[in-house]
């Protein structure tokens, strides 16, 4: 018994020190082209209520129900959602239709506020609309080890979401 607990003793420690060393910086960005003008896209982006034409969020967990406040579009917009998949919150804090949108995310369980958005470069003919979510995650240790997940966690359905964007813009 005594063997036993000093190798679980050692694998916490050993926890607990590589957690001390692993970063918990979080930044996931994924970027497609899209044939269209910023202003074309900013119509999509810019207003909530129409977020369900191109967000990933239903498709990945489909007892989400999402309430967006009585003002949709630009800065201030906000919305809440909550499903199986978990709860949380967004409101835009900018909004350029040549630039694209920022907003501040928080997600229930987790005290990291982040900084989320959609920027847009326009290329000529095509738009490069980049998708973007960074913060610090908490608590220190465990925060550190989701730290290193979220880009998986994220990038995949950021990466779905602004295909959908393009689908729902060209084809309009």
């Amino acid at each position: 018994m005594k063997t036993f607990l000093k190798i679980f003793g050692s694998l916490i420690v050993l926890f607990i020190i590589t957690g001390l060393f692993l970063d918990n910086k979080v930044n996931v960005t994924r970027e497609i082209e899209i044939n269209a003008t910023t202003q074309e896209i900013h119509e999509y982006v810019n207003d909530l209520s129409k977020w369900p034409l191109w967000s990933p969020w239903a498709d990945l967990d489909p007892t989400i129900e999402t309430a967006v406040s009585s003002v949709s579009t630009g800065v201030g917009a906000s919305q809440s959602w909550k499903g199986q998949s978990g709860s949380g919150s967004l409101t835009f804090t900018e909004s350029s239709p040549y630039k694209g949108i920022v907003y501040d995310l928080t997600l229930d369980g987790d005290p990291t506020l982040y900084s989320a958005g959609i920027r847009y470069t326009s290329n000529g003919n095509t738009t490069k609309v980049v998708w973007f979510m960074s913060g610090e995650m908490q608590p220190i240790i465990i925060g550190n080890y989701f730290a290193q997940l979220m880009d998986t966690f994220v990038g995949d359905s950021f990466a779905n979401g602004l295909q959908k964007l393009k689908t729902a813009v060209e084809d309009k």
